[in-house]
């Protein structure tokens, strides 16, 4: 069984105005999870960093918004900045 890492608390607006809120983990440095905690809302995605950005890797089948995915990994990408000890993600 995998054990995973916390990263960061994050938030973010959906496209029909409602927020999500909840941690960001990492089992391996390169996949990372978002699980809503804030509300009922059942929002959940896993995100890889790939060359052309941010992408949705797994989670619900319905695909969110590139936007949305944007976000959260604007969010890690912030962090890992400004914990470079922490960061074993490719930036680039």
């Amino acid at each position: 069984m995998a054990t995973y890492k916390y990263i960061i608390d994050v938030e973010a607006k959906l496209p029909n105005g409602e927020f999500v809120r909840g941690p960001i983990t990492t089992c391996d440095d390169k996949s990372y999870f978002f699980v809503n905690k804030f509300s009922s809302l059942d929002f959940y995605l896993e995100m890889k960093k790939g060359e052309n950005g941010w992408y949705q890797s797994c989670g619900p089948e319905i695909q969110h918004p590139q936007s949305m995915v944007d976000e959260l990994g604007l969010n890690i990408d912030k962090f890992l900045i400004e914990n470079p000890k922490l960061n074993k993600t490719d930036l680039s």
